[in-house]
């Protein structure tokens, strides 16, 4: 048999186990990948599949055992080892979580022609899910570093720029944040979340009027969006009771 159709047998089992695994149809899926295993001991595909497979249906146990199967059999699986890395994380495994997750980042060198935009957004995915866990225990330098590091491999994901934005002014750069913002913001007028930060930061200042015409101006677009209407009538009653008290 020559590579050439070994590769067009390999991309139809892996067409048809995603498809039969996205149906929830396991059982159908697992005999595929086992006969699989039969004519080919060594394919890392299809114990990856098989993870997933496990995964889905509770057995994370199982799950492991495949995916760093498939991780021996070919050290640069990246699929492998970001999905190892994900299920390490969910059960509280975060040493063995970084080891997974550095083993895809290597192996990231490795990987095929045409399949880049789709690694570049799983790999932003991870980077995102640490910068949230060091946004959580308030180490904010390695926040920054992690969302711009997502930033860079998804630019189409907006809102993490918004969360570094949120981490930088934690950090204590609050004019910085408010810059990051602004450009958001006229990069994307359309784009309410970003006049909805920069409403909160301008209040979180002092700036009333500023965070107000932010708000205002996202009813502009949205006139029912909720958040808007929350923070102006919280301006509205800040600006009441300050006029009371005076």
């Amino acid at each position: 048999m020559t590579g050439n159709q070994t590769s067009q047998i390999n991309e139809g089992f892996e067409r048809q186990a995603h498809d039969l695994i996205n149906r929830k149809e396991f059982d159908q899926a697992e005999t595929l990948l086992n006969s699989v295993l039969k004519r080919e001991p060594d394919s890392a595909d299809a114990y990856y599949f098989l993870g997933v497979s496990a995964f889905l249906q509770g057995n994370i146990g199982t799950s492991i055992e495949h995916l760093r199967h498939a991780i021996e059999l070919d050290a640069h699986h990246t699929d492998a080892s970001i999905c190892l890395s994900v299920l390490y994380s969910d059960i509280g495994k975060y040493p063995e979580a970084k080891r997974a997750f550095d083993q895809a980042n290597q192996s990231v060198v490795h990987k095929r022609v045409g399949d880049d935009s789709e690694i570049d957004r799983k790999f932003a995915i991870k980077h995102l899910e640490l910068a949230d866990l060091y946004f959580r225990c308030r180490r904010y330098d390695e926040a920054i570093e992690e969302y711009s590091k997502a930033a860079v491999l998804n630019p189409k994901d907006l809102e993490i720029r918004i969360r570094h934005a949120k981490a930088v002014a934690k950090k204590g750069f609050l004019s910085r944040a408010v810059q990051e913002l602004q450009m958001l913001k006229n990069e994307n007028p359309e784009y309410a979340p970003a006049r909805i930060q920069l409403g909160l930061l301008h209040y979180s200042q002092g700036n009333l009027l500023d965070a107000e015409l932010e708000w205002e101006n996202v009813l502009h677009i949205d006139p029912v969006n909720r958040e808007a209407l929350s923070y102006l009538e919280m301006a509205k009653q800040n600006r009441l009771g300050s006029n009371t008290n005076q």
